[in-house]
């Protein structure tokens, strides 16, 4: 009696995990749909939001570079063409070049250059010196339309920035060149004053990798080279200009650019502020998800004990008729579902019994 006994509750404890497991992975189908696309493709977006971001920042910021070039470009090329710089005297082109370093206050010397280096006219009325040596110089006597070099400023020790031109009559041979040395106060600020959130900032540098401004206020060493910088190695691996460093044990998003005189801008966010919204929302999501596959559980087991205790209990009451005791109760006959259909079906069963052993002891009577 016993072993059947425990037969009966293994068989029950089977019943409701089996109903239980069931359920669960019925369940999971649409709890993993809806983490697909609340968690992961959530993540997806944002990540595709972030970088979109950068780009964006980027762009404005390198159009503003480029448009402060292109304006010091037109006010060469205007004047480069001018009676007086193409005279080649000193005395005609001196008071035109004070009159650019006046109207353009980030202008600090503008000169001219003859085709030997030597220095023909100066807008700061100081003695004249030689230039030959110097990168613009020979850029443009190269034959290209510009040139340019950032060099650090004798007396301020801050970046300075030189563009050159040639003088020339239309189709004839070089008769000089126009320079002129500039701060670059207006695109430091530009770069220095854009903030991505309290971790974000733009780094721009020149055509060979060195600083030119940050955001980075723990950056002070101007023209710093930042050739080895993390930021450039992973640039140059990234097709698109967006992409994910590690700087000191630190994770960053970025986004470089190049501008239209060859400089680099790099704007780039701590990775967990970047994506501070984003893990918030995948914790909540997760947390959500946890919930509701815990109260799926729930439901499912009691659910399951439901199904499971009534069926459990009918075997039992079944294996009590089979032994002879044809006056158990079963509880299970009020249900309108096949489990109150089956109860029934054994109490008719046991009462066919009884009048069957009735009339078997009234026949033997």
């Amino acid at each position: 009696m016993q072993s059947k006994d425990v037969e009966t509750q293994r068989s029950g404890f089977r019943i409701v995990y089996q109903i239980l497991v069931t359920m669960c992975i019925v369940a999971l189908i649409p709890i993993g749909g809806l983490w697909y696309n609340s968690v992961y493709l959530a993540k997806q977006n944002w990540e595709e939001a972030v970088f979109s971001g950068l780009a964006s920042s980027a762009g404005s910021i390198s159009q503003s570079v480029d448009n402060w070039t292109a304006a010091n470009l037109r006010m060469l090329e205007q004047n480069s063409q001018t009676p007086a710089l193409l005279s080649m005297d000193a005395d005609e082109q001196n008071p035109v070049l004070t009159s650019i370093s006046n109207q353009y206050s980030w202008v600090y010397l503008a000169f001219t250059i003859l085709p030997d280096g030597q220095n023909l006219g100066r807008s700061d009325g100081q003695a004249t010196r030689f230039y030959g040596d110097r990168d613009y110089f020979k850029q443009v006597m190269d034959g290209k339309a510009l040139g340019q070099e950032v060099l650090l400023g004798k007396t301020s020790n801050k970046p300075a920035f030189i563009l050159a031109k040639p003088i020339k009559k239309s189709g004839s041979e070089i008769l000089g060149v126009i320079a002129v040395a500039m701060t670059l106060e207006d695109v430091s600020q530009i770069v220095t004053k854009t903030k991505l959130g309290s971790t974000g900032f733009a780094t721009l540098l020149d055509e060979q990798n060195r600083l030119i401004a940050s955001g980075d206020t723990n950056i002070s060493f101007n023209l710093q080279n930042f050739s080895d910088h993390p930021a450039l190695t992973q640039f140059r691996a990234s097709p698109t200009g967006s992409y994910l460093f590690e700087d000191k044990g630190k994770r960053f998003v970025a986004h470089t650019k190049k501008t239209e005189q060859g400089w680099t801008l790099i704007l780039q966010q701590d990775y967990d502020e970047a994506f501070a919204a984003a893990n918030s929302a995948q914790k909540n999501a997760l947390i959500l998800l946890a919930a509701t596959l815990l109260a799926v559980i729930v439901i499912a087991y009691l659910l399951a004990s439901r199904l499971s205790s009534p069926l459990q209990n009918l075997t039992k009451i079944a294996d009590e008729i089979s032994r002879g005791n044809l006056e158990a109760n079963i509880r299970e006959t009020h249900r309108n579902d096949e489990i109150g259909a089956l109860a029934r079906a054994i109490e008719r069963m046991g009462v066919s019994l009884q009048m069957a052993f009735a009339r078997l002891r009234k026949g033997r009577e």
